[in-house]
């Protein structure tokens, strides 16, 4: 059985999605306004207006990549904190509290849709969250629109932090592998239907 990015050529690079176990189906996944953190909803349908579809956000590149999508840190447990009479309390997850994720990795054959500079696209964020308006300039620093889908994927390739795929819709049951965090969860994913799942723990601090 196929485990991961071990057994996978040395040459060969993916796509990757992080979703909850909790919302996964052996099937396609569409991504919907309600399911999304309402703290960046208004930057993601800033993005369906210049790509024409509500984003579902893929990590491009090689393993390094995986640290982009945030799978890691379902095992953090220091979560921020707050201050109480001026004094900081740091949060800490439970037993129980902690998140359970899925990853899943896609041939980069496999897939079509919108590439954007991952970089770039923390800026484009914050500008409009804080309600700044997105600059020519900045447009095209995040949407390289004069970039081939080689040089999109050369450049992710080289650098796994460098670059996002947008796609409106996600068909899970034509992933390459998944990752889940314990066996229970890898044993949930094959009775769905899975194939290829390893169980994978990321360290933190990469």
């Amino acid at each position: 059985m196929k485990q991961g990015l071990a057994s996978s050529s040395a040459e060969e690079k993916y796509f990757y999605h992080v979703i909850d176990l909790n919302a996964v189906n052996h099937s396609v996944l569409r991504p919907q306004v309600e399911f999304s953190d309402s703290e960046w909803v208004p930057a993601y349908q800033w993005l369906e207006k210049e790509i024409g579809f509500y984003p579902l956000f893929l990590a491009v590149g090689d393993g390094d990549a995986t640290y982009v999508t945030g799978y890691q840190n379902q095992w953090r447990v220091h979560i921020g904190g707050t201050v109480i009479d001026g004094k900081y309390v740091p949060k800490k997850r439970k037993a129980g509290e902690f998140p359970n994720f899925v990853l899943f990795a896609f041939r980069q054959s496999a897939l079509q849709g919108c590439f954007t500079d991952y970089q770039w696209w923390n800026i484009v964020l914050t500008d409009v969250l804080c309600e700044r308006p997105i600059g020519k300039a900045l447009y095209r620093y995040l949407f390289k629109k004069s970039w081939s889908r080689s040089k999109w994927l050369r450049t992710a390739n080289g650098d796994g932090s460098a670059v996002q795929l947008l796609v409106p819709e996600l068909d899970l049951s034509k992933a390459a592998f998944a990752w889940a965090r314990n066996a229970k969860s890898a044993q949930a994913l094959r009775d769905m239907g899975f194939e290829n799942v390893s169980v994978k723990r990321l360290m933190l601090g990469h």
